[in-house]
């Protein structure tokens, strides 16, 4: 029997049916910060009964920075979105939301998605004023604690 829940360092981790056999592991961590004020959900998808000690460990290394995540993200997404405007087809109307300081960068909802005992991990903000976040939000994608790339979702399939 698989369990449906278990206690780490940082909460209870729920477990729930994902795609493709896959667990997907999950918990709401509350944050007041200069960046999101709320519930940011956790995600660890594994093919494992459990996740593995070093997905543990990355997911309570950046819960525990969760601010500075989110600064670290927010700025390479507007840095990519400004250096690759024509790629990501900002519109003019767009380009004035590229001038905004970081903390008032129009992204929203973060949630924090973790693979199967890999150091790459996900930063997705669900929500955002630019046309490619709508229906799925848009992606920053990590490695360990470096920002390595940004996905735009509008062409996704919900899963």
């Amino acid at each position: 029997m698989v369990d449906k829940s278990f206690m780490t360092s940082f909460g209870v981790l729920e477990r729930s049916e994902g795609p493709e056999e896959t667990s997907v592991w999950s918990i709401r961590i509350v944050v007041d910060n200069r960046f999101f004020d709320g519930e940011i959900p956790l995600y660890i998808l594994t093919k494992a009964e459990k996740p593995s000690v070093n997905m543990l460990r990355l997911a309570e290394a950046i819960l525990g920075n969760m601010e500075s995540y989110l600064e670290t993200g927010i700025s390479f997404l507007k840095r990519t979105l400004t250096e690759q405007a024509i790629d990501f087809k900002i519109s003019d109307r767009e380009r004035e939301y590229l001038a905004r300081e970081i903390e008032e960068f129009p992204v929203d909802l973060p949630e924090v998605i973790l693979y199967d005992d890999q150091e790459e991990w996900v930063l997705r903000f669900a929500e955002g004023l630019f046309s490619i976040c709508d229906p799925y939000g848009i992606n920053i994608n990590f490695s360990s604690d470096m920002p390595i790339s940004v996905d735009n979702l509008e062409d996704s399939e919900e899963i």
